[in-house]
C-alpha cells in the first residue's frame, strides 16, 4: 500500500512539476504568435504613423508578425471597446491617447478606459503650438494677451474639433492668461489651417507636427508651445512658462492592453518597444513628426491617465459634448 501511495504521489508531483514548467515556458515564450495593434483613427495620420513604427520595432524585437488594424469612429470608442473585450494575453493592443482616456468616456458612456484597459506606456508627448496669421496685429504672446484682454471673445482661435485635447488646452491657457478667446471648432486640422491662412480666423492651436511646415516656411507666426520644455521639432519657439504664463498641457499617444493582461507581459511589451526605439533613426522619425519620445513605464502611464481623467475629464464635462 505504501509503495503504491509513494508511486501515485510521485506521479502527481511529476505532473504538477510538468504543468508548472509548461506554464513558465508559455509565459517566457511571449510572443509566439501574431500581435494586432488596433488604431482608432484612419490610416495616414500621426497616430497611424506611430502605430506602424511600434509594429516595426515589436516585429524586430519579438520575431513575430505585427498587424496594424485601423478602426476609426465614435471618438476612438469603437477601437477601444474591441481591445477591452479582447483576450487579455498581450496579443491585442490599442494605440491610445490622452483624449481617448479623458474625453471619449465623457461622450460615449459605454466606454470606460480606466476600467477596461491596462496602460502599457505613454509613448510620446504631442505638444501644441499656438500660431497666428502673419498680418494679425499681435505677433508675440505679450501683445496677443493684451489684444485679447481689450477684445474679449473677439480673437478667434481654431481647433481640430470640439472637445479635442487642443480645445481643452486652449481653455486652460485662457484661464492661465486671464483672457477669453473665441474657440472655433473644425472637423480636423486642414480646414482650421485653411481658414487661418486665408485670414478668416486670427489664430489656431494644433499639434506641433501639423503646424511646423508653416512655421518653417514663414507662413505663420508661432507664439508659444504648450509643453513644459521646448519641442525638439521647434526648438526656436519658447514655452508659455518661459514667456510668463505658468501653464502647460500636452496630448500624448500611448499603448494599452485589455484589463487583466498579466503584468509581466505588459512590462515585457513596454520594454520591447522602448528597446526598439533606442534606434536613432526611429527617434528622428518621431521628432520629425513633431512627437517627443517618452516611453514611460506602465506605472507612470497609469498614474498619468488617472490624473488626466480627473482634470481633463471634468473640463470636458462642462462643454456638454455630444456624439458625432
Amino acid at each position: 500500500m505504501n509503495s503504491v501511495f509513494r508511486l501515485l504521489s510521485g506521479c502527481v508531483a511529476g505532473a504538477l512539476s510538468l504543468t508548472f514548467a509548461a506554464g513558465v515556458q508559455a509565459q517566457a515564450a511571449f510572443p509566439n504568435k501574431t500581435i494586432t495593434i488596433i488604431v482608432p483613427y484612419t490610416a495616414g495620420g500621426t497616430t497611424d504613423l506611430l502605430a506602424r513604427s511600434v509594429a516595426e520595432v515589436l516585429r524586430a524585437q519579438g520575431g513575430q508578425t505585427v498587424i496594424v488594424d485601423n478602426k476609426p469612429g465614435a471618438g476612438g470608442s469603437i477601437a477601444g471597446k474591441m481591445v477591452v473585450n479582447a483576450n487579455p494575453d498581450g496579443y491585442t493592443l490599442l494605440m491610445t491617447s490622452s483624449g481617448i482616456n479623458s474625453v471619449t468616456p465623457v461622450v460615449y458612456k459605454d466606454f470606460n478606459a480606466l476600467d477596461g484597459l491596462t496602460q502599457v506606456s505613454v509613448l510620446v508627448d504631442v505638444p501644441f503650438v499656438v500660431s497666428v496669421h502673419k498680418k494679425f496685429a499681435a505677433q508675440n504672446l505679450r501683445d496677443f494677451i493684451a489684444y485679447a484682454k481689450k477684445k474679449p471673445d473677439e480673437v478667434r482661435i481654431g481647433n481640430a474639433s470640439q472637445g479635442s485635447h487642443g480645445h481643452l488646452t486652449q481653455l486652460l491657457f485662457d484661464q492661465a492668461a486671464r483672457i477669453k478667446l473665441m474657440g472655433v471648432p473644425y472637423k480636423g486640422s486642414v480646414p482650421s489651417l485653411n481658414d487661418l491662412l486665408g485670414g478668416h480666423i486670427e489664430s489656431t492651436i494644433d499639434n506641433v507636427g501639423v503646424i511646423k511646415p508653416y512655421i518653417d516656411t514663414d507662413k505663420l507666426t508661432a507664439l508659444f508651445v504648450t509643453s513644459k520644455t521646448r519641442s525638439p521639432a521647434l526648438p526656436q519657439v519658447p514655452t508659455a512658462t518661459e514667456l510668463g504664463v505658468p501653464f502647460d498641457s500636452v496630448a500624448w499617444f500611448g499603448l494599452a492592453a485589455p484589463r487583466n493582461t498579466p503584468p509581466q507581459i505588459v512590462t515585457q511589451i513596454r520594454n520591447m518597444v522602448a528597446k526598439g526605439f533606442e534606434d536613432k533613426a526611429q527617434q528622428e522619425k518621431l521628432v520629425k513628426a513633431g512627437l517627443t519620445p517618452v516611453f514611460g513605464t506602465p506605472v507612470e502611464a497609469t498614474a498619468r491617465t488617472q490624473a488626466e481623467s480627473q482634470s481633463l475629464g471634468k473640463l470636458a464635462a462642462t462643454l456638454n459634448l455630444t456624439q458625432n
